[in-house]
């Protein structure tokens, strides 16, 4: 999930969309995503129990966001471990009543988010938060995503390529995350301009943190 204001592919830092200042100009993705702040844990893996679930804590930073977003493949329950965080959902793909519809998780209270439903979380400014997520049924790419996050943080190379959107581009795809507002006018923009690039990383991150390795230390085995 995703701070760009310009497109560095591979970390090589250097930018050849021509789209990136109106992106910029409208969301800061800074705040939007700290890819190099978010860490994860599996608590249940879908290749542990026929597909049914996959259950993974996260842990942000203050201010951390995600941008406004709905899933095809899975609903997803937010369970608050610690900390504070606002959910915002809506019916209709209209960012200004997604805004005002922000309602604070308790801890012990969760709240599920069926498939549809736009949605976006943001962390209290003030602290860090803990949060479980569980997805229904489970889903393998997802948890690839995981792997590849938890892998690029491991070898110091989430930072260099937090800015990246054919980074995003990748990971909103195995997140079956799909975009509203400018975020998904970016997005679609890259994969058109960008498809070949998109392709590469997401075969060069799969070839190198999907592994059974890596999910057995995502499951802390």
């Amino acid at each position: 999930m995703p701070k760009a204001c310009a497109i560095i592919e591979h970390a090589s830092g250097h930018s050849s969309f021509h789209s990136t200042d109106y992106y910029h100009s409208q969301i800061n993705m800074s705040s939007e995503r700290r890819w190099d702040q978010r860490r994860f844990r599996l608590e249940d893996s879908t290749t542990l129990n026929n597909g049914k679930r996959t259950i993974f804590i996260e842990t942000m930073t203050p201010g951390t966001t995600v941008p406004p977003h709905f899933h095809k493949r899975f609903s997803e329950t937010f369970d608050l471990i610690e900390g504070s965080i606002m959910v915002h959902s809506s019916t209709q793909p209209d960012l200004e009543k997604l805004e005002s519809s922000a309602s604070p998780l308790q801890i012990g209270k969760p709240v599920t988010v069926t498939p549809e439903l736009f949605h976006k979380y943001k962390v209290s400014d003030e602290g860090h938060a803990v949060l479980r997520v569980i997805l229904e049924p489970g889903d393998a790419d997802f948890e690839r995503l995981l792997k590849i996050m938890n892998g690029l943080a491991a070898d110091n190379k989430l930072e260099q390529m937090g800015d990246s959107l054919v980074l995003m581009a990748v990971v909103m795809e195995l997140s079956d995350a799909h975009l509203i507002g400018p975020a998904k006018e970016m997005l679609d923009g890259v994969r058109k301009d960008k498809s070949d690039e998109v392709a590469a990383l997401r075969a060069e991150l799969l070839a190198a943190y999907d592994t059974e390795e890596a999910l057995q230390g995502l499951l802390g085995q």
